[in-house]
């Protein structure tokens, strides 16, 4: 990797391969005394849904189910406007199960009896998929190296247990 510029910022995302060159390259996982990053991936679909089974502002975080008690993972359903309804599922990378397959768990995971309802009759207008840092505040790499930084999921300043990413990623690339 060349340096093109008097300061350069890395804001790959998660797990970036530039990001991870300049973490071993500066040895910055042991000059912060981080601990190794632990990654997950995070599904989501916007739904459009019926006026009568809408409830704005309602949010929904739940744990577990479907997976099994040895893996991580859990979701979130939040009412937004329009009759919108975004609703996702998270599941650790480091499961056990060789057949897991976290697209299937979310599918599981919409036919709940408690979740099925809502989304009966409705449409899907978005969908995606990314992989999430979820090692936490101890897992930051010092950030700093010379000529550059590493900023926002690239460094790992995901806030797991608020579900904040974007957040805290703008919010690194300002204050430099």
């Amino acid at each position: 990797m060349a340096n093109a510029g008097r300061v350069m910022l890395f804001a790959e995302g998660c797990r970036g391969s530039l990001s991870e060159e300049v973490i071993r390259k500066f040895n910055l996982r042991e000059k912060g005394q981080g601990q190794h990053q632990t990654y997950a991936l995070g599904i989501k679909e916007v739904w459009e849904v019926s006026a009568d089974k809408h409830q704005a502002g309602s949010v929904l975080h739940t744990l577990g189910w479907p997976l099994d008690s040895r893996t991580y993972g859990g979701s979130f359903l939040y009412h937004m406007k329009d009759r919108q309804v975004a609703i996702g599922f998270v599941v650790a990378l480091n499961y056990h199960n060789p057949f897991l397959n976290p697209y299937e768990e979310f599918q599981r995971f919409k036919h709940h009896p408690a979740i099925n309802p809502l989304l009966e009759g409705g449409t899907v207008l978005e969908y995606g998929a990314r992989t999430l840092n979820e090692g936490g505040y101890q897992s930051i790499p010092y950030p700093v190296f010379p000529g550059g930084a590493i900023i926002g999921c690239s460094a790992g300043f995901l806030n797991v247990p608020k579900i904040k990413g974007s957040h805290t990623a703008m919010k690194s690339g300002i204050t430099l």
